[in-house]
C-alpha cells in the first residue's frame, strides 16, 4: 500500500514540476507577442470617455436613444449616399476604428454597441434583435439621406448582423468579417442560452457546452494550465458535429435580399470562418467570399493575443494578417462604393 501511495505521490510531483517548467518556458516563448498595439478604449470598451471624438473633418456625437447606444460620425463633406452601421465582436465594442476610417472617407457611419450599455443586456446572452428597431427609428427621424444601409459586423458582430438582415429588410448590404453561418450559445455561462432572442424567444443555437471533451481538454484546459495559446476552433467544430439538429441552427439567408460580402482568414483559429462562409454562400450563391492565406481571425498581430490571464490563438502570421488587413480594406471600399453610389 505504501509503495502504491509513493508511486502516485511521485507521479503527482513530477506532473506539477512539469507544468511549472512548461509555464516558465511558455512565458519566455511568448513574452514578445504583445507587439500589437490596441487603442486605449480596448481596455474598457464600455467607457465612452476613452473614445477619441475630436476627428478632423468629421463631427462625432454619442447617440443615447433607447437601446441604440453608440457613436454617430458625420463627415463635413459627405461623399456617399446612405449609411454604414458598424458592430464589433464578442466584447460588445462598437468597431469604432472602422466607423472612423469610413467616415474619414466620406461615409456617414455609426459605431454601435451590441450589449453592455444603458438599456441593453449587460452580457453576451439573449440579446433581443428588436433593439435594432431603435436604430431604424432614429435613422428615420433624424437623417434624410438614409438609404442605402450597409451593416458591417466582425465575428459575433457578424453573427448579429446576419440575423438582423434576416429580420429587417431595411438593411441593403452586409459586410461580414470572420463570420459564422450558425447561431451559437452566448458567452455568459451564469445565464446560459442563445446569443439572440426575437419576439421573446431564444433563437435555436449550437450548444458549445456539448462539444467534445477531448477537444476541450486538448485545446482549452491543458493550454490554460501551461500558459500556451488557447484555440476555440475545434470546440466550435465539435459542438456542430455533435448536434443532431445543427441544420436547424443555421442562420437562414436563402431568401435574403441584402448583398453579402464575406471576409475570412484561412488560418482562423477562433472558429472555422472559411467553412462557415461557404455554408452562407451555399444558401445564397450571390454572396461574395474573399479569403486570405496566412490570415487569422482578426487580421492583426502574429496570431496570438495575450490577455494577461490567458493567451488566445487567433491564427495567421504577422505578414499574412497585415496583407489581409490592407487588401480587405480595399475590398470593403470597393463594395461600399458599388452599393452607395
Amino acid at each position: 500500500m505504501k509503495k502504491i501511495f509513493f508511486r502516485i505521490f511521485s507521479i503527482v510531483i513530477i506532473l506539477v514540476v512539469l507544468v511549472f517548467i512548461l509555464r516558465i518556458y511558455n512565458d519566455h516563448k511568448y513574452k514578445d507577442i504583445n507587439a500589437l498595439k490596441f487603442p486605449e478604449y480596448y481596455k474598457d470598451v464600455a467607457n465612452i470617455s476613452l473614445y477619441p471624438t475630436d476627428i478632423e473633418g468629421v463631427d462625432v456625437t454619442y447617440v443615447d436613444e433607447g437601446r441604440m447606444q453608440g457613436f454617430r460620425f458625420v463627415p463635413k463633406e459627405k461623399l456617399h449616399r446612405g449609411l454604414v452601421i458598424c458592430f464589433g465582436g464578442s466584447d460588445g465594442g462598437p468597431n469604432f476604428e472602422t466607423a472612423k476610417r469610413l467616415a474619414e472617407e466620406g461615409y456617414e457611419t455609426f459605431a454601435l454597441f451590441m450589449f453592455g450599455m444603458k438599456n441593453q443586456e449587460q452580457t453576451l446572452t439573449k440579446i433581443p434583435l428588436e433593439q435594432f428597431e431603435d436604430v431604424i427609428n432614429y435613422i428615420n427621424k433624424n437623417i434624410k439621406d438614409n438609404k442605402p444601409i450597409s451593416v458591417l459586423g466582425a465575428s459575433k458582430g457578424a453573427e448579429y448582423a446576419l440575423n438582423l438582415a434576416n429580420k429587417y429588410p431595411e438593411i441593403d448590404s452586409l459586410i461580414l468579417m470572420a463570420p459564422t453561418s450558425y447561431n451559437f450559445a452566448g458567452l455568459d455561462f451564469k445565464d446560459y442560452g442563445s446569443s439572440w432572442t426575437y419576439k421573446g424567444r431564444e433563437l435555436p443555437y449550437i450548444d458549445i457546452k456539448k462539444s467534445s471533451f477531448k477537444s476541450f481538454l486538448n485545446h482549452i484546459i491543458l493550454p490554460t494550465l501551461i500558459k500556451s495559446p488557447i484555440s476555440f476552433k475545434e470546440t466550435y467544430e465539435s459542438a456542430i458535429e455533435k448536434d443532431p439538429a445543427s441544420q436547424e441552427k443555421l442562420i437562414s439567408v436563402k431568401d435574403l435580399k441584402a448583398k453579402i460580402l464575406l471576409l475570412v482568414g484561412e488560418e482562423d483559429l477562433m472558429w472555422d470562418s472559411l467553412a462557415m462562409a461557404n455554408k452562407i454562400k451555399d444558401q445564397n450563391p450571390k454572396a461574395r467570399i474573399y479569403s486570405y492565406k496566412e490570415a487569422g481571425h482578426i487580421f492583426a498581430g502574429n496570431g496570438i493575443l495575450d490577455l494577461g490571464k490567458a493567451r488566445i490563438a487567433t491564427g495567421g502570421s504577422t505578414e499574412g494578417n497585415k496583407e489581409a488587413k490592407n487588401e480587405s480594406k480595399k475590398t470593403i471600399d470597393d463594395f461600399l462604393k458599388e452599393n452607395h453610389k
